[in-house]
């Protein structure tokens, strides 16, 4: 399965193949974005979270889970 980096948003549901749905999600990101930055506790952007979510692959296929920033996440 590969990741598209080729839009604001990256994805692995082809999501550039489908302009409206492409559009309305860039148009929302922004919003979604100030929105989480207003409401959380200071500092937390620095706090590293478990989001159970593969942050890398090794050699062999097998996902490695780790904490990440949150800033650093990248859904798709």
């Amino acid at each position: 399965m590969n990741v598209s980096y080729d839009t604001q948003i990256p994805n692995n549901v082809g999501l550039s193949s489908d302009k409206r749905v492409l559009k309305a999600l860039e148009k929302w990101h922004p919003g979604y974005i100030n929105w989480w930055n207003d409401l959380i506790p200071e500092n937390f952007q620095q706090s590293l979270v478990y989001l159970r979510t593969a942050v890398s692959v090794d050699p062999k296929g097998w996902a490695k889970f780790d904490y990440v920033k949150m800033p650093e996440y990248r859904w798709g």
